[in-house]
């Protein structure tokens, strides 16, 4: 099987199936579907109580990124914002989120964002998974059939984790994380506000180039404002004209990019044991030196990192470890040759992305 650049860049150096690629297109958002589960059923179907210690809402989101909606949220709601899952962005998704006090809010809807009060409940939730459903552009639609016929009989698969957690236009939460390890803010800071890449808009090019060049405040004049983070970061470093400081006050949590980078790590691993392990396995990346096999140990040779780096006093960081399943059940696969679109279930934590580039050896870029 071919492994294309966006696999290596986030860490996957195989996959399982050695099929060859079906060329196909995912119409986003509104062939890109996503419900979240809980206790095993749609979350469109939670019923609350009249009372109890929890304020819980429906958000459907329409293109719109996780940290600005929840931005908007706090805004709308005046306090905090609970969620149990970090959604697509680009794509129609349904999810529960909850604040602390008791409801002013009913309904509000703005900019791709609809929130609905459904009631409260006094216990947090068994956020069991999510929900697809995803429309295929393809002329060998006959051939998904076949193979999802060949995945239903044994419907596990590598538990990578997904290219958007990484960024798939701009793929460098991973690469921040690793620079935020090594304590290099200059790198840290300029890999997420410089560097353009391919995929992005000639604007976006243009302002990172201003960056690298040294042009701040002019490029902060035209950054447009979706773009949160980078805006944030530049007054920052303007303000103070220092990279930890502009990197501390970040818009994003730091703990983000960290996690990114051992989500990196875990990819590699995963696909250096893959063929050693059983389904039921788990992987680790630890802290703990001592807790890595050989594979592990390797890998953090070659990053020329040391595990006990994931402790960031100066950021009031810890990760002490990523442990996941090694594979993953693909549940209730359908394929519907009537509208060419295929619907399934996965376990929390676990990317549909991954699934679909296994489903279709298709470049990730293509289909996010």
């Amino acid at each position: 099987m071919t492994i294309n650049s966006i696999d290596i860049a986030v860490g996957i150096e195989r996959h399982l199936h050695e099929w060859p690629t079906i060329d196909a297109e995912i119409p986003r958002p509104e062939g890109f579907r996503v419900i979240e589960e809980i206790n095993y059923k749609p979350c469109i179907e939670w019923k609350g109580e009249k009372s109890g210690k929890y304020a819980v809402y429906l958000l459907e989101k329409t293109n719109v990124d996780h940290f600005t909606a929840m931005y908007e949220l706090t805004k709308i709601l005046k306090r905090k914002v609970n969620y149990i899952g970090i959604k697509d962005t680009n794509a129609i998704t349904s999810q529960i989120v909850y604040t602390d006090s008791s409801s002013t809010v009913q309904e509000f809807e703005s900019d791709g964002i609809k929130l609905k009060f459904l009631g409260y409940s006094n216990q947090k939730f068994n956020h069991t998974g999510n929900i697809f459903t995803i429309k295929l552009v393809t002329s060998k639609f006959d051939e998904v059939i076949e193979r999802v016929k060949v995945i239903n009989k044994d419907p596990f698969i590598p538990a990578f984790v997904g290219y958007q957690r990484f960024g798939t236009r701009r793929p460098m939460t991973h690469v921040i994380g690793y620079y935020i390890v090594k304590k290099d803010w200059y790198n840290a800071v300029m890999s997420i506000l410089a560097y353009p890449f391919y995929s992005e808009s000639d604007l976006m090019k243009d302002l990172r180039k201003m960056i690298m060049e040294g042009n701040y405040k002019e490029a902060l004049s035209f950054i447009p404002s979706k773009f949160k983070q980078e805006r944030v970061l530049l007054k920052n470093l303007i303000k103070n004209n220092n990279f930890f400081l502009a990197l501390k006050n970040s818009f994003i949590p730091l703990s983000f990019y960290v996690e990114a980078y051992q989500s990196y790590l875990f990819n590699k691993f995963l696909s250096r044991k893959m063929n050693d392990i059983g389904k039921n396995s788990v992987l680790g990346i630890y802290s703990d030196i001592r807790k890595c096999d050989e594979i592990c140990k390797e890998i953090y040779d070659e990053e020329g990192i040391d595990p006990s780096n994931f402790k960031i006093k100066e950021l009031k960081i810890n990760k002490p470890q990523l442990v996941r399943k090694a594979f993953t059940k693909v549940r209730s696969l359908k394929a519907n040759e009537k509208n060419n679109e295929i619907s399934f279930a996965l376990d929390r934590g676990m990317y549909a992305t991954v699934f679909l580039v296994e489903l279709l050896n298709i470049d990730a870029r293509k289909i996010t």
